[in-house]
């Protein structure tokens, strides 16, 4: 009867509260209520758009040992298998491209290191501009950045900024939480949208752990959101060890779904890593890769974890959705 009333009031756009959602993470996962909160989150995500879906892109333009540190991130100076290397103008041209030769791209995410070259950075950024097909937009995806910097990328054509306030903040990594949650404040200060997800999910996560991340998350009013769990990077410290299984992810999945609800705007949701059991608990969007990746020890990460656009585009129709939003918020069907 509790998580029924949770879904009535997610489903008339109430408020979900803290204990609330604390609750639906604390479902077991095979539950009948656990089921019914995947079916809610997915008709209220659907019905809120149209039951249309998102593509974005990634490119990863830099990689170097990292001093962040990160013990589940494959630039991480203590473990990385990388050397320093950067993409040349003409790769990220041609990857540019390649994601959007058909126009579907919502938007394309620029990642690059925690510490980088303002200047390389916007280098990039009109590179990847003068390459693109479509009104896709042009997010960045960096380390901790200033109000002012992020002015210089508002100015240098950037729609928006991903970055998270992760899990395990200063235990698993060397950066300061409140550093990261600042950077998300000065990003929409300049005025640029923001997102995030909650990320890297792992079994020691608790549901109050994930609630305070979530409600960061509705707080900066991110425009896209998702669920993300750890990898078990080769040559980290978590190699080897087992990763939550995507039935556990759904689950949590949902129960963001249900507590953005409320939100003016629903946030645009991503499951990572892509399985049609999200797609069927609230998520809408999913990424194709291509570059170094943070979850990956390949040089280009299309060539192993990576999907490309076309493979992203079929899971979406798989899962039921009829179209797929570009970058001006218009809609074609899949």
């Amino acid at each position: 009867m509790k998580i029924n009333r949770i879904i009535e009031k997610a489903c008339a756009g109430d408020a979900v509260t803290r204990e609330e959602c604390i609750a639906l993470l604390s479902l077991d996962d095979a539950s009948r209520e656990a089921f019914a909160i995947r079916g809610a989150a997915a008709g209220i995500i659907r019905e809120r758009n149209g039951n249309a879906g998102y593509i974005f892109g990634q490119i990863g333009l830099a990689c170097s040992p990292c001093q962040a540190n990160c013990s589940f991130c494959s630039f991480a100076k203590n473990y990385t298998q990388f050397r320093t290397m950067e993409i040349d103008k003409e790769s990220l041209a041609e990857k540019t491209k390649e994601f959007t030769y058909n126009g579907d791209l919502y938007g394309l995410y620029l990642m690059t290191m925690h510490e980088y070259n303002m200047g390389h950075f916007l280098k990039s950024v009109e590179i990847a501009k003068a390459s693109l097909n479509g009104p896709t937009k042009i997010f960045s995806n960096v380390g901790d950045t200033t109000y002012e910097e992020f002015l210089e990328m508002k100015a240098g054509g950037i729609d928006g900024v991903y970055h998270c306030w992760r899990l395990g903040e200063g235990k698993e990594t060397t950066l300061s939480p409140e550093e990261r949650k600042r950077t998300l404040y000065n990003a929409r200060k300049a005025g640029l949208e923001v997102l995030d997800a909650l990320e890297p999910i792992a079994a020691e996560h608790t549901p109050e752990e994930m609630t305070e991340h979530i409600f960061f998350s509705k707080e900066i009013e991110t425009l896209q959101c998702g669920a993300m769990k750890r990898i078990a990077v080769p040559g980290t410290p978590f190699e080897g060890t087992p990763e939550i299984s995507n039935f556990t992810l759904s689950k949590v999945a949902a129960a963001q779904v249900l507590t953005f609800a409320s939100m003016r705007r629903m946030p645009i949701m991503g499951i990572h890593e892509p399985n049609i059991m999200g797609y069927m608990s609230g998520a809408n969007m999913i990424c194709a890769e291509s570059g170094v990746n943070p979850r990956d020890v390949c040089k280009d990460t299309k060539a192993n974890r990576g999907w490309n656009v076309a493979r992203c585009r079929a899971l979406l129709k798989e899962a039921g959705f009829r179209k797929i939003v570009l970058g001006d918020g218009s809609k074609v069907m899949i």
